[in-house]
């Protein structure tokens, strides 16, 4: 499994490390890791007037057999954003309904 954490200038290292950790315990409680083919999450500033200055993280997992599964949160700083990623991900992964096409869970509480 390879693993990408990417944040733009305004996440701490602090932040990337924190949500690397919490990516790969979430994926390990929901799957066996040796189907992930990649996992990614992306932090940045939010763009858009609703969340301004709060901060998007986005989740995507490619399994092995070419399935995908894609997720974004908002939080007020990149801790909340993270735990609400991870947490959405790990409630919502549903191995037994999840097919090779694309499937994205958006949650913006």
């Amino acid at each position: 499994m390879r693993m990408n954490v990417i944040g733009d200038d305004s996440i701490s290292r602090q932040a990337r490390a924190y949500a690397e950790y919490r990516l790969f315990a979430a994926l390990s409680q929901v799957l066996d890791t040796d189907r992930v083919r990649n996992a990614s999450l992306v932090l940045g500033r939010a763009k858009s007037r609703r969340y301004c200055g709060g901060v998007v993280c986005t989740v995507t997992v490619e399994l092995n057999g070419g399935g995908v599964t894609r997720l974004r949160t908002f939080g007020e700083h990149p801790y909340a954003a993270i735990n609400r990623a991870v947490e959405r991900f790990r409630l919502n992964w549903r191995p037994e309904r999840h097919d090779p096409s694309h499937r994205q869970m958006v949650a913006a509480e």
